[in-house]
């Protein structure tokens, strides 16, 4: 195997692929990347057995072959380089040279056959969908999932139709928030896809402006375009109902600024700890009055006006639930609803109307 490419180039490939490789894996193959090159194309391939993802790059091949090689170290190494043309030849016993004019490095590799091989898709069963689209549906929905390992089957994203729209749910038990948009996405039943593969597939969109093809198949989510492949296997498990949660409406709301609201939560955030994380929330006519108190630090009040005519109503809320749900809300105006003492808080931006967060209240 011997090849050139562009230093910057070979970087950005590592630093898209290195973050999946798995680092305490009882297999050391896995925390390597497997490097391709043939008909002048690099191709890098990672995968923890959860994650798969191939990157596909322009390269001078003089001779094609592939070995396995060490992902973070080639990584260290590639990133002090300086800019220019980057050489890598296969020696014996599964060594590389990697070098740079007067720069030169040996490092060794492993047998390329151990390398697992990632799942094959069929391209007829994928459709072409916004990158951007998608990653804002992710993004609105992907922190509401749980991180708690015993309930795996609430460790992801639920990907469902509702009539020709695509829906995304995610909660924790705690809240959850869902986002319906038309991907053109048909889906014959629910999938649960997990959060570190949606992490890992949100720093792959996040440079695209074009289209990817999507789709589900063989128990995997594949996402691609010609650049990349990425596989994720998905949540075996049947998610739970989340609609039982949903009220079917609130009878109060009240309308006001984002990003007022949200900086009275931060401030009110500062008094709380890491075992009791409520602030008191309490909505009177015109006026939503933010308290909390600590027994050893002190006492916050901070009072924000809206238009509220309604019933007076005190609900004990998780600050940083609140704060992390508003974090993704673009819109300048949020509506706020409320029912019940009990009953769950509703934030929607304003005026779109296919999203949504919901936040259970604390016991008081």
């Amino acid at each position: 195997m011997f090849f050139e490419i562009e230093r910057d180039l070979f970087y950005e490939g590592l630093s898209k692929t290195v973050p999946i490789a798995e680092k305490r894996s009882p297999l050391p193959i896995l925390s390597h990347i497997l490097i391709s090159v043939v008909n002048n194309t690099l191709t890098l391939t990672t995968t923890d057995l959860e994650v798969g993802l191939r990157m596909t790059y322009d390269a001078i091949v003089h001779d094609p072959g592939l070995l396995a090689i060490p992902s973070k170290k080639i990584y260290e190494i590639v990133r002090e380089l300086p800019s220019g043309q980057v050489k890598i030849e296969s020696t014996e016993a599964n060594r590389i040279h990697i070098s740079l004019g007067k720069i030169v490095f040996e490092l060794a590799g492993m047998d390329a056959s151990d390398y697992p091989v990632l799942p094959s898709f069929d391209e007829t069963n994928k459709t072409e969908v916004n990158a951007q689209k998608l990653l804002d549906m992710i993004d609105k929905t992907l922190f509401a999932a749980s991180s708690d390992d015993s309930r795996f089957n609430l460790n992801g994203v639920l990907f469902e139709n509702d009539e020709n729209k695509t829906r995304l749910v995610a909660t924790d038990g705690h809240r959850l928030a869902l986002i319906e948009e038309n991907l053109g996405i048909s889906l014959d039943s629910q999938h649960v896809v997990p959060k570190k593969g949606l992490n890992e597939l949100k720093r792959i969109l996040e440079s695209i402006r074009d289209n990817v093809f999507f789709g589900f198949e063989q128990k995997n989510l594949c996402v691609s375009n010609q650049k990349f492949l990425m596989s994720i296997r998905l949540v075996d498990g049947d998610y739970p109902d989340y609609r039982k949660v949903i009220p079917p409406s609130n009878a109060n709301s009240i309308k006001v600024n984002r990003i007022s609201f949200l900086q009275a939560l931060r401030r009110a955030a500062v008094l709380t700890s890491d075992r009791n994380k409520g602030v008191n929330v309490e909505i009177n006519a015109d006026t939503v009055v933010f308290s909390v108190t600590h027994p050893d630090l002190g006492s916050a009040r901070d009072v924000l006006s809206v238009e509220y005519q309604g019933e007076d109503f005190l609900v004990i809320i998780n600050v940083f639930y609140l704060m992390e749900a508003l974090g993704v809300i673009d819109s300048e105006l949020i509506s706020v609803e409320f029912g019940k003492e009990a009953a769950p808080i509703i934030i929607r931006p304003e005026p779109q109307d296919n999203y949504f967060n919901l936040v259970m209240p604390m016991r008081k």
